[in-house]
């Protein structure tokens, strides 16, 4: 009797000792509307993803972002579905980051974190952001950190999903669309494997492949997290041009891994949004005075 008492505690410590994947928030019933019941940030007034209203934003131009050598070169990575989303960490033995990142008016050098991804239930919502109330397929968050001061730094890129064939095709030679829709096709069809909370896999991947071709014109505001605990003072970059990318590759996420895992624009609440391009409906220098009495 005694032998099989200990035995039971051995085996439930035994369990408590394995990685958990549980949470107490979610993208259904412990979705965004109730996140802040638990994770007071996610309430506050600088949160993230936002509504751009372009005709609200301010010119500034900014120095181009440098990249190191490492988001041209194809390297490991390990992808992991934990629960919310995928996400893609570099496997590297170094103490510092190959992958680093400055410019882009940051005054220090970031070190990519993690890269992952949001998405919803058809071609026509998944992003988090929205551009004038315009919204993406999904969008890919390249997370960046500074080392020195624990700054993050994101790197929003929306996502379009296309499911006429003959549009991408005719785009191929665009910017090296051609490569980045190999790299796509080859991304999505590893991690359509990940099913499972908890499951991961090691790929080799080109991360400038997977990126926007246009790096030049973005929108930069501070913002949050937009996943619990929501964490402000994040410095957010979100680009102008999609990622494009065939749909019927892409919904393998919808079908396969969730369903969404987005949360909805939060207020602005008199954050100034900067814009690095020039635009017709922009106002000069009081676009975003002017919004705040509207």
């Amino acid at each position: 009797m005694y032998y099989l008492t200990f035995i039971l505690i051995i085996s439930s410590f035994a369990i408590l000792l394995q990685p958990s994947y549980t949470s107490e928030w979610n993208y259904g019933d412990l979705g965004p509307d109730v996140w802040s019941d638990l994770y007071s940030t996610c309430g506050g007034r600088a949160q993230s993803p936002i509504n751009i209203r372009t005709p609200c934003t301010v010119f500034q131009s900014f120095k181009a972002f440098t990249f190191s050598s490492a988001y041209t070169q194809t390297r490991k990575f390990k992808l992991l579905n934990n629960g919310h989303t995928i996400v893609g960490t570099y496997i590297g033995t170094n103490r510092s980051s190959p992958y680093q990142l400055n410019g882009g008016g940051l005054s220090e050098t970031f070190e990519l974190t993690n890269f992952h991804l949001h998405w919803g239930e058809n071609y026509k919502s998944g992003s988090e952001h929205r551009v004038n109330g315009q919204k993406y397929s999904g969008e890919m968050h390249i997370v960046h950190t500074n080392p020195k001061t624990g700054q993050i730094v994101v790197l929003g890129m929306f996502i379009q999903s296309i499911t006429l064939t003959n549009v991408v095709q005719g785009r191929k030679n665009e910017d090296g669309q051609s490569s980045r829709l190999v790299e796509w096709q080859k991304y999505l069809s590893v991690i359509k494997n990940l099913q499972n909370v908890g499951d991961f896999i090691e790929a080799d991947l080109n991360l400038s492949w997977l990126e926007s071709h246009n790096l030049n014109d973005f929108w930069r505001y501070r913002g949050s997290l937009t996943t619990p605990p929501c964490t402000e003072d994040i410095i957010w970059t979100v680009f102008r041009t999609p990622i494009v990318v065939k749909d019927g590759e892409f919904q393998v996420l919808r079908h396969d891994i969730l369903i969404k895992d987005f949360r909805e624009p939060q207020p602005l609440n008199g954050r100034q949004v900067l814009q690095s391009f020039k635009s017709k409906d922009q106002s000069s220098k009081d676009g975003h005075h002017r919004c705040l009495i509207e």
